[in-house]
């Protein structure tokens, strides 16, 4: 019975880990590149080849690897640099056969095919591609030698190749005479066959000569002649009659001239008319603007079937209300249901049997496969050619960044969705937000999404992605507090003109928010609906992620590690889903899968500094503190996680068994800017703790009541700095003894009750 997938999966990814200098990279390659993860394969397969560059396996991993992602090109250069190192590989020349054919280069196709069976005349796929194409290779390994005389008076049919034997109009056929009014069709006997040879001796004015010449046409001169004589042949006169039949006709044609001309310009004016306010409304990026824009569209189709503007961005808004907001019908022009992509198909075929190659159009088909099911690896071509025609296409860029972003390939995404928002397009800014999501950098997020509603207040797509990064972001008062308040604004201003979709995402935000209240009653309530939203739209991969980390950090681990696993089934190309599943492993003390975990999120995203953290802490939790200061170190290079791996390394230094202050301390120091600055404000006063903990070891009165301040002003709702604080005051003058007891009311309220014990005494 095989064992589970994800078992040998994780196996594989933890031989490699352990040993990536192994030949172990080939096996786990070929997994991811079985299950569609072409990222993960293709680091894993680079990092083999580095390790083993003469080994002929890793070559044509990757050459796969790239065939499979359309990027034939460098497919081809893979083969190249393999067929140097083996010339005579039969998998190199049969992969090699099988690019040019899809690339249409059926001569060069053929040619590799037919090596490969030379080389091995028992590959069935090879000779299954030849015989696709009406060839049956025989490898000339294989063929049996032909007796002299009859290589010498014919060659046998079946050793020539199907694409290289004469054609039926090769092979002109003599009709032998008979007697005048014999009919019928001779039989096959009466019909020599000319061979070519002696077809070359025919001359060809001749060779039909026994045919009947068909009746000559007349000469043009002879119609000429024959115009000459009816023209000089005596006319009646008639000639005022003639001018009154043609005055009338001439009016008459005016007159429907006239007429044509304006009920055109009428239709055009109606036109330009319903294409401006398409255009307002397409622009809004929103349900009902897409909607309404949609009406003005079809109102121009009636108009006009063929006006490519109407008909791409029609295609664009179909795919997109199918994809973004669950509507799956609409009626067509006789009033009956009809499916939103069948009805997107319709006028994509329409625009391109015009010929019609419009920037939107070819969005429009980005949209199609981002949404609709197509192959995004031949969309990726399509729009990278249609870059070379329109560089500058905004809609393209952002098209492709979606697409790219979707199949896992972040670096890419990023450079497309940055040409989008270099022109302001609103769906690269939410794209934009939506790839630092990907990548846990929750502050570059905010700022696109901050960015889209500079252009758009209203934009309900971005507050309503603006309101999950901020619970996501952080579980204190202060995140959820702004949570709850863009949630609100989205019930009163917004809802109107919503989604059914946007309405869902609007009631999960709420839900988290509820499940963080001190109220029971009120957090129970919130983790119910939360559960049922989870059944309700289980395909929803973001609300897995976002319940699983909220369970994560209210102690529910067992729930929170089926939710991501939940989550990682719906879209496995996230690093940020897999940065939860370590994160899970890490609470639960699973040291080992945790740091498994990291080490893939490694390559995913090679600029991973969270991945960096999660593997040193798995070190630290197992005591080895010379590889989590590794880690920690290295993090330190990503501006995303600087002061976060500060704040670990500051860490290590105490916890190990000859605590370093010193160095503790200067790391402490490095931690609190950037992650103030990042937003991080309750990590941020967490570490101003420690700084003051470490100057009240050394006696640095100043530092020590400076720090605790600044911690208060980064964070008023982090209670221990008043509770150090007050319990460090003078008492021997009245304002000292007031400010230290104004600290304690803030202590109790703020604080847990272990740290609050100084501050009661105080009070009393």
């Amino acid at each position: 019975m095989p064992g589970d997938p994800g078992i040998e999966l994780t196996k594989l990814e933890y031989e490699f880990a352990t040993d990536p200098n192994s030949e172990a990279f080939i096996p786990l390659a070929e997994a991811y590149l079985g299950m569609g993860r072409f990222v993960e394969a293709m680091v894993v397969c680079k990092k083999g080849i580095k390790a083993h560059p003469d080994l002929p396996t890793g070559r044509l991993i990757m050459a796969r690897i790239y065939r499979d992602q359309a990027k034939h090109q460098k497919a081809i250069e893979e083969v190249n640099k393999l067929l140097k190192m083996s010339p005579e590989n039969p998998d190199a020349h049969r992969l090699m056969g099988s690019i040019h054919l899809k690339l249409g280069k059926t001569e060069d196709g053929i040619k590799s095919l037919k090596k490969t069976l030379d080389l091995k005349p028992d590959d069935q796929e090879a000779r299954e591609s030849l015989l696709k194409i009406g060839i049956d290779y025989i490898p000339s390994a294989a063929a049996p030698p032909a007796p002299l005389a009859q290589a010498q008076s014919a060659v046998p049919a079946t050793a020539v190749p199907m694409d290289q034997r004469p054609t039926e109009q090769a092979m002109p056929v003599v009709e032998p005479s008979r007697p005048p009014g014999q009919s019928g069709i001779p039989t096959q006997q009466a019909m020599p066959v000319v061979t070519p040879t002696a077809q070359s001796a025919i001359p060809q004015s001749g060779a039909l000569s026994a045919v009947s010449a068909p009746p000559q046409k007349k000469r043009i001169a002879d119609i000429y002649q024959e115009m000459e004589a009816v023209q000089a042949k005596p006319k009646k006169s008639n000639s005022f009659k003639t001018f009154l039949y043609m005055a009338g006709a001439l009016g008459i044609t005016l007159i429907i001239y006239i007429i044509y001309t304006w009920q055109a310009g009428l239709r055009q004016k109606e036109i330009n008319g319903h294409l401006e306010e398409g255009r307002a409304f397409f622009n809004q990026d929103s349900y009902v603007g897409y909607q309404k824009a949609l009406e003005h569209y079809r109102a121009i189709h009636k108009l006009d079937r063929g006006q490519p503007e109407a008909l791409s961005r029609s295609a664009f808004i179909a795919a997109v209300l199918v994809g973004e907001y669950g509507e799956q019908q609409t009626v067509n022009s006789k009033g009956k249901p009809i499916k939103l992509i069948d009805f997107a198909n319709q006028y994509i075929g329409l625009a391109m049997s015009r010929k019609q190659e419009t920037s939107m159009l070819l969005a429009a088909q980005g949209m199609m496969a981002l949404y609709g099911g197509g192959s995004m690896n031949d969309t990726v071509d399509l729009l990278e050619n249609g870059l070379k025609s329109h560089p500058d296409s905004a809609v393209i860029h952002t098209a492709l960044g979606q697409i790219m972003l979707k199949k896992g390939e972040l670096g890419e995404a990023k450079d497309h969705l940055l040409k989008g928002a270099g022109q302001s397009e609103m769906r690269a800014f939410i794209s934009l937000g939506q790839y630092a999501m990907r990548r846990s950098m929750y502050r570059e997020a905010n700022q696109a999404f901050n960015k889209a509603l500079g252009t758009n207040r209203n934009h309900i797509k971005a507050v309503l992605n603006k309101g999950m990064l901020t619970l996501l972001w952080g579980g204190t008062a202060r995140y959820t507090l702004e949570a709850k308040r863009i949630h609100d604004r989205f019930k009163a201003d917004l809802e109107k003109n919503a989604s059914e979709k946007d309405k869902v995402f609007a009631e999960f935000i709420a839900a988290v928010v509820n499940s963080r209240s001190v109220n029971r009653r009120e957090a129970k309530a919130g983790w119910d609906k939360i559960r049922k939203l989870l059944k309700q739209d289980s395909s929803n991969s973001l609300f897995q992620f976002a319940a699983a980390r909220e369970m994560r950090r209210t102690g529910k681990l067992k729930e929170a590690k089926e939710t991501i696993k939940m989550a990682l089934r719906l879209d496995s190309t996230r690093p940020d889903f897999v940065l939860e599943e370590a994160s899970v492993f890490l609470t639960m003390r699973d040291y080992e899968s945790a740091r498994a975990r990291a080490l893939r999120v490694q390559e995913m995203d090679t600029e991973s500094g969270q991945s960096l953290l999660i593997a040193g802490d798995a070190y630290l939790g197992e005591k080895n503190y010379a590889k989590a200061k590794k880690y920690f170190k290295d993090a330190t290079k990503f501006d995303d996680v600087v002061g976060m791996a500060h704040m670990k390394l500051g860490g290590v230094y105490m916890m190990q068994p000859n605590p370093d202050i010193d160095r503790a301390q200067a790391q402490y120091e490095l931690a609190v800017q950037p992650l103030s600055v990042s937003g991080q404000v309750r990590t941020a006063a967490e570490v101003c703790f420690k700084l003051a903990k470490a100057y009240a070891k050394k006696n640095r009165v100043r530092e020590f009541n400076a720090i605790l301040m600044r911690a208060i002003k980064i964070d008023p709702t982090y209670g221990p700095p008043y509770c150090f604080l007050a319990t460090n005051l003078s008492m021997e003058n009245k304002e000292s003894r007031d400010q230290a007891v104004e600290m304690c009311k803030n202590c109790i309220k703020l604080a847990s009750g272990e740290q609050t014990g100084g501050c009661r005494k105080i009070l009393k």
